[in-house]
């Protein structure tokens, strides 16, 4: 009965502090987080992982989001796109992949972080 409680409890705590997000609610700085860019690219866009992942602060938003459209699209041509691109579409790495709006916040917030 104890043990019943307590998971009961660890639930509805998580639950309570559980952000709920509307569309549009999140900066692209949350965005960027949310779907898990921080993994690969680092804290601010600023610490990629390895090697094979870019640097993104401070870098144009426009080209910025013309690259992600074209990898998220399958179409980045190269190693580094196709590692992006499966990790968008796995479900272990993000949930789902952010859309063009989205985008466009990540890759605004991207672009005005100091590199």
């Amino acid at each position: 009965m104890t043990r019943k409680y307590l998971v009961c409890s660890v639930i509805a705590g998580c639950l309570m502090v559980a952000p709920v997000f509307a569309e549009g609610d999140l900066s692209g700085e949350e965005l960027f987080k949310y779907h898990g860019c921080v993994n690969c690219h680092g804290a601010d866009a600023k610490n990629p992982v390895t090697k094979v992942v870019p640097k993104l602060a401070g870098k144009p938003a426009d080209e910025l989001l013309s690259k992600a459209k074209k990898i998220l699209g399958g179409e980045g041509g190269t190693k580094e796109s196709e590692i992006m691109h499966a990790a968008f579409y796995s479900p272990s790495q993000c949930d789902t992949p952010p859309t063009d709006a989205e985008l466009q916040a990540i890759t605004t917030w991207i672009s005005q972080v100091e590199g």
